[in-house]
């Protein structure tokens, strides 16, 4: 009953925030102005496979080798083929011979519809407020929108493209359908580089903890489309239960001029974060019903027979205390929380945030001036972990600069 209630005041209260925010997007970039990232030479089109149209933004060198060709994927709540532009335009500013393709997140385009099979949900729902399971289990899907096709539909893009290989650069959802790509086609390959997306370290009763604190993204609470409005409404806005932009990132932002990627930058995820996903919520709790947190942390099990050169980037703040008291993001690289215990060196041991009083293990961190490194474990499947200054879960449109330094640098070590 109180789902339901909240369910009905969830839908009736964002007719009014929705309004404000689309209004504040019209005055931001809208009203006699052009987000300056339109202004690069991205070239847009589409690539025709099957009959069916996907959308690619590319920039630089056309003609470049393999070695120097790299795909770029985003995730969500915002537009995955515009949140990577910024460390696209970053990655050609330090070199303009480097080929840079975004892909969106395959039929996640208006153009494609939902055509549900036989095929059955994997993974269920979870209630905000009572946390009770919401079952999914009876509910069909369309396998196209699964994250494991996903990836075998970059690969045919990649061959219509007559890409015989390539450098993959992923965050968020998009880490997970090019690292599914990673395990079925590791000659496709040349190096993997992850943002903002657990490993293969994740323990049940974690998710115990949610919603007051987050240890990895609460798939089974987003799937509900109420709830993932109140949720990201909340963070976004209210800074409760916890913050998802690193505050560093907030306080400049906040007083950024117009005509900066800055300014447009914390437009994109202060306020097109709220509403960018309305379009393809359906289609997005279409992945999760065929994957969830669970299913892919096993999944990466696959990694340990493969070998493909990793890198992790991770924002910098994440779980560092906010001014208000609740926790930054929800991807701690350290500590009694740490999803990658089994890579990385802790340099947090048995901190819950970054303010607990532990003292940092410095000794194991290397600073590359825009961004840091953290040591890695003997035979670990990484082979660097980057830490994004003033960043947090949204560190390639936080601090894309940082994000295209540490691909870059990674990308050149290989050589």
């Amino acid at each position: 009953m109180v789902d339901f209630f909240l369910k009905g005041f969830t839908y009736f209260i964002f007719i009014f925030i929705d309004s404000y925010v689309y209004l504040r997007i019209f005055l931001r970039e809208k009203l006699f102005y052009k987000p300056l990232i339109e202004l690069s030479n991205f070239r847009k089109y589409f690539v025709t496979i099957n009959n069916e149209d996907h959308s690619v933004w590319e920039i630089g060198n056309k003609d470049a080798v393999k070695e120097k060709t790299l795909i770029l994927i985003g995730g969500i709540p915002t537009d995955p083929l515009k949140s990577m532009s910024w460390m696209a335009d970053c990655l050609n500013t330090i070199d303009n011979s480097l080929r840079i393709i975004i892909f969106n997140m395959p039929y996640y385009e208006d153009h494609f519809n939902i055509d549900v099979s036989n095929s059955l949900a994997i993974s269920n729902g979870e209630s905000l407020t009572s946390k009770k399971i919401i079952d999914f289990s009876k509910l069909k899907v369309d396998p196209k929108y699964s994250h494991v096709n996903q990836s075998k539909t970059i690969k045919l893009l990649m061959n219509e493209m007559d890409i015989d290989a390539a450098h993959l650069v992923g965050h968020d959802r998009g880490a997970v359908i090019l690292e599914n790509l990673c395990m079925d086609s590791p000659d496709k390959v040349l190096s993997y580089s992850r943002g903002s997306q657990v490993w293969n370290h994740y323990e049940p009763q974690w998710r115990k903890l949610a919603p007051k604190v987050l240890v990895g993204p609460p798939h089974s609470i987003m799937a509900s489309y109420h709830q993932l409005r109140l949720l990201l409404f909340a963070v976004i806005f209210l800074n409760r239960p916890m913050q998802l932009l690193s505050q560093g990132f907030v306080s400049k932002a906040r007083k950024a001029k117009k005509g900066t990627h800055l300014f447009d930058r914390y437009t994109h995820l202060k306020l097109t974060s709220q509403v960018a996903y309305k379009s393809y919520f359906n289609k997005f709790k279409q992945s999760l019903m065929q994957g969830g947190l669970s299913f892919e942390v096993e999944n990466r099990n696959k990694f340990k027979d493969i070998n493909i050169p990793i890198m992790q980037f991770q924002g910098e703040d994440e779980f560092k205390e906010a001014p208000n008291g609740v926790l930054i993001s929800d991807q701690p690289y350290f500590g009694k929380y740490n999803l990658y215990k089994n890579e990385i060196e802790d340099i947090y041991p048995g901190a819950i945030h970054q303010s607990s009083g532990v003292a940092c293990q410095s000794q194991f961190i290397t600073d590359k001036n825009t961004y840091k490194l953290i040591q890695t474990k003997f035979r670990s499947k990484f082979s660097r972990f980057c830490l994004i200054p003033e960043s947090a879960h949204f560190n390639v449109i936080e601090n894309p600069k940082s994000c295209a330094n540490a691909v870059y640098d990674f990308i050149i070590s290989l050589r």
